[in-house]
């Protein structure tokens, strides 16, 4: 009786997981083609690159390959599953969960404001845009929604007021061409190094 109980609960978490890996391989592949239409567009767009635009477009791009490497491990899950390794598929979705956001949401949602800069001298337009962006942010963030909360239980507010602080900053230093390449240096290796605590701590 107990054997054919722990048979149903294991095809109810294999279950279970299959449904996630769905989902997550759905949402990180439907942003990754977004992600790869957008950077095409702009790119069409202009005809030479200063750094207000590289750095914006960097960031989509290092978004892209966040999306799509993320995809790829998350497609990888549904065969461990299928394999009944449930706990390799957790390592996958785990690595997927971190690479998505750090890499691909964080820096997607940080370009959007930068890159209305660059296209738009139109104040309120620029004002919608980085308050909105950083408003969803910070709810997203401190809502108890956030990733970053689950990767690190302790001391991720530190880390979530410190990625608000960077994109205002970055947005100011765009606007008024203020060390803006060494401030998105600087971000760029922030995002990398909460990237690898994230995986260093939960893998």
């Amino acid at each position: 009786m107990r054997i054919a109980q722990d048979m149903v609960e294991k095809k109810e978490d294999l279950g279970l997981y299959q449904s996630q890996v769905q989902t997550d391989v759905s949402f990180t592949a439907f942003m990754t083609a977004v992600v790869v239409f957008f950077t095409g567009l702009l790119l069409t767009e202009f005809e030479s690159y200063d750094i207000s635009i590289k750095v914006p477009i960097s960031f989509l791009i290092i978004s892209i390959f966040g999306f799509l490497y993320s995809t790829m491990i998350f497609s990888n899950a549904a065969g461990e599953i299928n394999q009944g390794r449930l706990a390799k598929a957790k390592k996958h979705l785990l690595l997927g969960d971190i690479l998505s956001e750090y890499l691909g949401v964080y820096l997607l949602i940080i370009s959007l404001p930068l890159i209305i800069n660059v296209i738009t001298t139109d104040t309120f337009l620029r004002g919608v845009t980085v308050v909105s962006s950083l408003a969803g942010l910070a709810l997203y963030q401190f809502s108890h929604f956030s990733v970053l909360e689950q990767h690190f239980k302790e001391g991720y507010d530190v880390f979530a007021a410190a990625i608000l602080l960077f994109a205002i900053g970055l947005f100011f230093a765009q606007l008024f061409k203020w060390y803006f390449a060494q401030l998105s240096i600087v971000f760029l290796l922030f995002v990398l190094y909460i990237t690898y605590l994230a995986i260093k701590r939960n893998m």
